[in-house]
C-alpha cells in the first residue's frame, strides 16, 4: 500500500489534498482568533511558520503519512479515515 495508491482508490488529487489541508489550517486560525490568541497567530505568521506550513503542504502531508505508515506509527485505517474526510471536503467544496 502506498499513499498514491490510496489517493487513486479514493479518486483524490493533490489539489483535493491541498484544499482539505487549507480548510484544516483555516479552522485552526479561526480557533486561535475565537480564543482571543491573536498574539500567537501574529507570531506564527511573523516567524514564517505559516508560510512554511503552507509551502508544498500536500506533498509534505503525503510524505509524512508514508513515513509514519512505514514506521508503524499510523495504520492504514487512520489514513483511510483522513482520506474519507478529504472526499467529503471535495464533495462540499464550492466550485469556482
Amino acid at each position: 500500500m502506498t499513499i498514491k495508491n490510496l489517493l487513486d482508490e479514493y479518486n483524490l488529487s493533490d489539489d483535493d489534498i491541498r484544499w482539505s489541508l487549507s480548510k484544516i489550517t483555516a479552522e485552526r486560525i479561526r480557533h486561535l482568533l475565537e480564543e482571543g490568541d491573536t498574539e500567537a497567530l501574529i507570531d506564527h505568521i511573523w516567524s514564517g511558520g505559516l508560510g512554511d506550513e503552507l509551502y508544498d503542504m500536500e506533498e509534505r502531508w503525503m510524505r509524512d503519512r508514508h513515513d509514519r505508515f512505514e514506521r508503524g506509527i499510523l495504520d492504514e485505517g487512520h489514513i483511510r479515515d483522513e482520506l474519507s474526510e478529504f472526499v467529503l471536503d471535495r464533495i462540499n467544496r464550492p466550485r469556482r
